[in-house]
């Protein structure tokens, strides 16, 4: 479940590293875990492994508690996406209350089960994958670049719709008519209320006519699925959605 995955482990007390490390482990088979023995190593852990793909983290610690952590993890846009999982002896509507508003992904209550860990993880990822199918719909005119090619100079193309895994987008036929599904590509972008540019990697994945224009033969839409960026990229397009989310108020998601 967790095999491919980089998993954090923070709490103060060695006995509760080691049982929360056993069951990813034992019962999720996670092979790579980074232990931090309280927020502040957490931060240090997080910098130096940017590969970090989980935080199960106590709340009451010496230095930095837990609270603090995930509010830190929020602010760097860096971090910003992870799924956090508390796991700590605070079971007060209070304590959930706050840790919600801080933006925890998941609330585990000690002393926990194997079981009870195991299920927080499975809705965790259930909620992740719900998220990164949503689709937003692009406004007319919204564009960026497509180059795939050293030898052919970039297209540009209107974005049809952008999600965390990949985007549609609706290009000229004839610049494009070297495309295959499975080439690698990068696409500019620009981020219409910044105009902050940069360039996200992708593969192409379908290549098609218009739904929408059957007859017409000028233009292709091409679906793209992203491939691993850094956390600078990860941002970007981050903020990509987020600016289309704005641009388009009156767009309802689609799933994938």
């Amino acid at each position: 479940m967790l095999e491919n995955d980089v998993v954090l482990v923070v709490d103060d007390s060695a006995t509760a590293r080691t049982a929360i490390t056993n069951v990813l482990r034992d019962r999720l088979y996670c092979q790579t875990i980074i232990e931090a023995a309280n927020g502040q190593e957490a931060l240090k852990r997080l910098q130096a492994n940017p590969d970090i793909d989980w935080i199960f983290c106590d709340w009451e610690m010496p230095v930095m508690a837990g609270d603090e952590l995930l509010s830190k993890v929020r602010e760097n846009p860096a971090t910003s996406h992870l799924p956090f999982i508390m796991i700590t002896a605070k079971g007060d509507r209070d304590s959930l209350v706050t840790a919600v508003q801080l933006g925890v992904t998941s609330f585990v209550v000690k002393p926990f089960t194997p079981k009870k860990l195991i299920e927080k993880v499975l809705l965790a990822r259930g909620r992740m994958e719900r998220r990164n199918a949503e689709r937003i719909k692009a406004t007319r005119g919204q564009q960026l670049k497509l180059k795939w090619s050293q030898a052919e100079p970039p297209v540009e193309a209107d974005l049809l719709d952008v999600s965390l895994s990949g985007l549609l987008l609706l290009a000229p036929f004839e610049p494009t008519k070297s495309l295959s599904v499975f080439d690698l590509a990068q696409l500019a972008v620009t981020l219409p209320n910044s105009g902050a540019t940069g360039e996200l990697p992708c593969q192409i994945i379908r290549l098609e006519a218009d739904p929408l224009h059957p007859a017409r033969d000028d233009q292709i839409r091409i679906a793209v699925r992203f491939q691993p960026m850094s956390a600078e990229q990860r941002k970007l397009l981050m903020d990509y959605i987020e600016a289309t989310r704005r641009l388009a108020p009156q767009s309802e998601p689609e799933p994938a």
